[in-house]
């Protein structure tokens, strides 16, 4: 512009503006030390109340702090209290400190220190480090929350949650007089073939999956209390312990009734959009356990995903089940396409057939005769 007298007004963020005077304010340090003093001042000597990063050059303060803010994606005001950065009002700015001590640590112990281990691989660009592997592009809410209330909703409470729930599938009364049922569709694993599939399930918790490969049969039942699986030529394995709850919700036929007594605490989180269903996500949890997930259809009510943990002595494992194309069969509504997806793998169930109160033998959930032992 070369009229003297025009003005632009453009606001910023607090946040950058601060960074800005910061980088400014370093900027003139730096040409001030070039002048009178060839050795760079420490930013112990520049900056007030830095604890951690103290014998680091002044010059590397300003972007080890951007490296923070990409990391956790937040910005300064996060630990910083606004226009006196050297305070520590904050909880988050304590917490700070302590992982970057921790980070340290771990690099000079285990990687000579070098900087192989940042804040960035545990944050992932989120506040809350993430613990649990995601699937796709799922995180587990449980790692998004400190345990305080979520941010207030227009939500239904929990009991008209169910309620609907329950009402979509078909109802209770319908939903008791199904004692077992045999589906048959096919499975895809990955980018493979679709293999022929037979899931067969009697109550109360007993259900197993069927796989027709080309070298026979793979099967993965769950009786209750125990479970296996086999492949041809392959030793019979005992389900591990940490698949128990998972496979008791999968054979639970009536799982819509039972969600009070399967859940001491139930209770509803947030709205969130999956795919093309506007959802209800309600935490279904016990004492001490890592809680379900259940993602509800806000306007049909019906369940469209269930992420579940099995534990391990190194953290959470996730499950991944979405259901979708729910036709009704004998006044239940059943869902024909499940998918069933882990951090490292999937697989695509599609349903063709159903058939209910089917005669099922409890044979058939036992491991087969084998003159291999089973395998733990």
């Amino acid at each position: 512009m070369s009229n003297r007298h025009t003005k632009i007004h453009i606001r910023f963020p607090a946040s950058v503006i601060a960074v800005l005077l910061l980088l400014l304010t370093g900027s003139v340090l730096r040409a001030r030390s070039a002048a009178t003093n060839p050795k760079s001042k420490t930013t112990q000597e520049v900056f007030k109340n830095v604890q951690v990063l103290k014998d680091i050059p002044a010059d590397d303060l300003i972007p080890a702090m951007q490296f923070i803010t990409a990391s956790l994606g937040v910005e300064c005001d996060f630990c910083h209290v606004r226009d006196a950065f050297d305070k520590d009002d904050k909880r988050a700015k304590q917490t700070a400190r302590k992982m970057m001590q921790m980070m340290f640590t771990i690099n000079q112990q285990n990687f000579n220190g070098q900087a192989k281990v940042s804040c960035y691989s545990c944050h992932r660009g989120s506040p809350a480090p993430v613990a649990i592997p995601t699937v796709g592009e799922t995180r587990a809410y449980v790692e998004n929350t400190d345990g305080s209330p979520p941010t207030a909703q227009a939500l239904p409470n929990i009991s008209a949650i169910l309620e609907k729930y329950l009402a979509s599938l078909g109802g209770a009364d319908a939903m008791n007089k199904i004692s077992s049922r045999v589906e048959t569709g096919t499975v895809r694993f990955a980018s493979g073939p679709a293999l022929p599939v037979k899931i067969a399930t009697k109550a109360p918790g007993k259900q197993v999956m069927i796989v027709r490969l080309p070298s026979g049969d793979s099967s993965t039942a769950f009786d209750g209390a125990s479970g296996w699986q086999s492949s041809p030529g392959a030793p019979v394995r005992e389900m591990h312990a940490a698949d128990f709850e998972g496979a008791k919700l999968d054979a639970d036929l009536q799982f819509a009734t039972h969600l009070k007594q399967t859940f001491s605490e139930l209770k509803v989180a947030i709205s969130e959009r999956i795919g093309e269903h506007d959802t209800i996500l309600v935490l279904a949890g016990n004492h001490g356990d890592a809680p379900v997930e259940l993602f509800f259809d806000k306007d049909s009510g019906l369940l469209v995903r269930q992420l579940r943990f099995g534990k391990s002595p190194l953290g959470l494992n996730p499950t991944r089940v979405d259901y979708d194309d729910y036709k009704e069969f004998d006044g239940v509504k059943v869902p024909l396409k499940v998918t069933i997806a882990g951090p490292r793998r999937q697989f695509d169930i599609q349903l063709d057939q159903v058939t209910n109160n089917v005669q099922l033998d409890d044979a058939l959930f036992e491991p087969p005769p084998s003159s291999l032992k089973v395998q733990p």
